[in-house]
């Protein structure tokens, strides 16, 4: 099924209403019970269907949520009442939580092995146990580490993303590899280990440190790519003493004409993209870049304001014509 083609079958079972069909799919994708699009099942939705299918199948079928789905269609008919209808769903579901409970140590194993099967990228290149796809519990970000951890302690940095492993290692290195497809731009390979030649990225020059030439001495700002984050920024050589550091564009080719912004001083970098070079000041605090942002919000109030409804104008009565009639007796 296509996205859309879901929707047109979810409203042919009477499953939930054209204003909530959409975020349902999505909450598919979120939960990472489906993916890819036309939809495919992940190992670990197909898991829970198949758990819920063997111990409490009704929860499995279109009719029970269709029936609740009818049942609030009554309440704002006025046929039934709200107190009714959440009795008898609460009645549905205390029968379903009942058949699940003495059951939850075995749905428990079949949906983890599920999760582990979607969440391998690869074996780890030290002990050959399976490298998984972890969240850290403080940063809340993605990584890999091995499966056997804390007796191995292998893990890698993941770039930000849409994640898909891959069956092909590294051609260079050995390790396992990962399709990453970043917001809005076409999926990208990378290799997992930050420290393969494939990752790294050539310095370049991007001028002298403004900070550091206040203050009398000299510091080279070098553009770089992080090894552990596998994100590309601008650091200056005294980054100790002077603390000067840029972000920049993760995607294209960097190169510097000895360009420098006349609003701030810093830097301008020239960033090879689909609709061709772009020259960006690497100072995001940049006064013209908070001028250009509040230019475009005021341009978007103006374009809305004048979209807004207007009522309509009268239109001009009809001109009654007459004609002379003549009458022959």
């Amino acid at each position: 099924y296509s996205q859309g083609k879901l929707i047109q079958e979810m409203e042919s079972c009477g499953l939930g209403t054209k204003s909530t069909r959409h975020s349902i799919i999505e909450r598919l994708y979120d939960v990472r019970y489906v993916q890819n699009d036309p939809i495919e099942p992940t190992a670990l939705g197909l898991a829970i269907c198949d758990a819920l299918e063997k111990f409490a199948p009704h929860i499995t079928s279109p009719d029970m949520t269709a029936e609740l789905e009818r049942e609030m269609d009554n309440i704002a008919a006025g046929k039934t009442s709200q107190e009714a209808v959440v009795t008898h769903s609460r009645t549905l579901l205390a029968e379903i939580i009942d058949d699940l409970i003495p059951r939850k140590e075995e749905m428990g194993l079949a949906i983890a092995d599920a999760a582990a099967a979607d969440a391998r990228v690869g074996a780890c290149p030290k002990c050959g146990n399976d490298l998984l796809v972890k969240s850290s519990a403080k940063t809340r970000s993605n990584f890999v580490g091995c499966s056997s951890w804390p007796d191995c302690d292998v893990t890698y940095p993941l770039p930000q993303g849409k994640l898909e492993a891959i069956d092909e290692l590294c051609p260079l290195c050995g390790t396992p590899q990962i399709k990453v497809t970043p917001f809005r731009s076409k999926p990208k390979i990378f290799c997992l280990d930050p420290q393969c030649q494939s990752n790294k990225e050539p310095e370049v020059f991007v001028g002298t440190c403004p900070a550091c030439a206040a203050d009398g001495r000299e510091g080279r700002l070098i553009a770089q790519k992080s090894p552990r984050t596998l994100k590309r920024f601008v650091r200056c050589t005294n980054y100790d003493l002077c603390q000067t550091s840029y972000p920049l564009p993760q995607n294209g080719a960097l190169s510097y004409e000895d360009e420098i912004c006349e609003t701030c001083g810093a830097p301008v970098v020239v960033v090879q993209s689909r609709r061709g070079p772009w020259h960006v000041c690497v100072n995001m605090s940049c006064p013209a870049k908070e001028e250009a942002e509040k230019g475009k919000a005021e341009k978007g109030k103006a374009a809305k304001k004048s979209t807004e409804k207007k009522p309509a104008a009268k239109k001009p009565a009809a001109k009654k014509t007459t004609e002379k009639k003549s009458a022959e007796k």
